[in-house]
C-alpha cells in the first residue's frame, strides 16, 4: 500500500504546489477580459517562519524569494491572463486591470543532501503564500479573489532511493544510470530542488488560479487547470491524495 501511495504521488508530479481556501467576491468580478495584470512584490513579514539560504554573499534572500514569486506570475501573465507588469509596493494604483498582492507565510529550505541522497520526501522544501487579487475597476481595497498556496518538493527518490527496487524507483534508477553513462547526473534527475524553484512554481500556480476564474467566465480560452492542494484530477473527477507532510517515511 505504501508503494502505491508513493507511485500516486510521483505520477502527480515530484514538485507540487496547490491552491486552497479559495474565496471569491462575485460582485467584484471583472465583466470583460482585463487590459493588464499588475503584480506587486510579495511581502515577507518579520516573525514568520522563513528558512531559505542565500545563493550569494550579501543577498537579501527575503526580497529574492518575494521577487521570484512575482516573476513566476508574470511569466504566464501574457499567455494566460493579460499583459503583465511589475508594480512597486508604493506605486500609485491604476484605475483598471487586475492587481495581485500577497504575503509569504512560511518557507522551509529543507536539506538538499537528504533530497539528493534519499528522497521520498526526506529533506523536502516548503513554501506557503497568501494571495489577494483585486479587480481595480471595481475596488482597490476589497479583493475579488483570495486564496492560499502551499507545497514544495515532494516524493521523488534520491540516489539511494532510486537504487532500492520498487515499482516507483526502477524507472528513476534507470534515469540515474543513464545520466551517469552520459557523463553527468542532472540536478532534476535526483531531486535537487529548493526554495527558488518553489517560488517560481508558486507564481505560475497563482497565475493559473486567476486564469481559471477568467476562463470560467468566458473571458479567456482555458489553457490550464489549477492544482488544488490535496486533490488529484482524474478522468472521473478529483480525488483526495495523502498530505506529503503526513505520509510516513518508507
Amino acid at each position: 500500500m505504501r508503494w502505491l501511495l508513493l507511485s500516486l504521488l510521483l505520477l502527480t508530479g515530484c514538485s507540487s504546489i496547490g491552491v486552497l481556501q479559495e474565496r471569491e467576491n462575485t460582485a467584484l468580478a471583472p465583466t470583460k477580459r482585463p487590459p493588464a495584470l499588475y503584480v506587486q512584490p510579495f511581502e515577507v513579514r518579520r516573525g514568520v517562519e522563513f528558512d531559505a539560504a542565500a545563493s550569494k554573499e550579501g543577498e537579501d534572500v527575503r526580497a529574492k524569494v518575494a521577487s521570484l514569486v512575482a516573476e513566476g506570475i508574470l511569466s504566464r501573465a501574457d499567455q494566460w491572463i493579460a499583459p503583465g507588469q511589475l508594480l512597486a509596493a508604493d506605486a500609485r494604483l491604476p484605475s483598471e486591470g487586475l492587481l495581485v498582492q500577497g504575503k509569504i507565510l512560511r518557507t522551509r529550505q529543507g536539506s538538499r543532501a537528504l533530497r539528493i541522497g534519499i528522497g521520498f520526501g526526506a529533506g523536502r522544501t516548503r513554501l506557503e503564500t497568501s494571495v489577494r487579487v483585486f479587480n481595480l475597476s471595481a475596488s482597490s481595497t476589497e479583493p475579488w479573489l483570495a486564496f492560499e498556496t502551499t507545497g514544495g518538493s515532494a516524493m521523488e527518490p534520491g540516489v539511494i532511493g532510486a537504487l532500492v527496487p520498487s515499482p516507483v524507483s526502477i524507472p528513476i534508477a534507470a534515469s540515474v544510470v543513464g545520466g551517469m553513462v552520459g557523463g553527468a547526473v542532472t540536478a532534476g534527475t535526483i531531486g535537487m530542488k529548493g526554495i527558488s524553484q518553489d517560488a517560481d512554481r508558486t507564481g505560475r500556480v497563482i497565475a493559473s488560479a486567476v486564469h481559471e476564474k477568467l476562463a470560467e467566465r468566458g473571458m479567456v480560452e482555458r489553457a490550464t487547470k489549477v492544482k488544488r492542494a490535496g486533490r488529484l484530477s482524474t478522468p472521473v473527477g478529483e480525488v483526495p491524495i495523502p498530505n506529503v507532510d503526513e505520509l510516513p517515511m518508507p
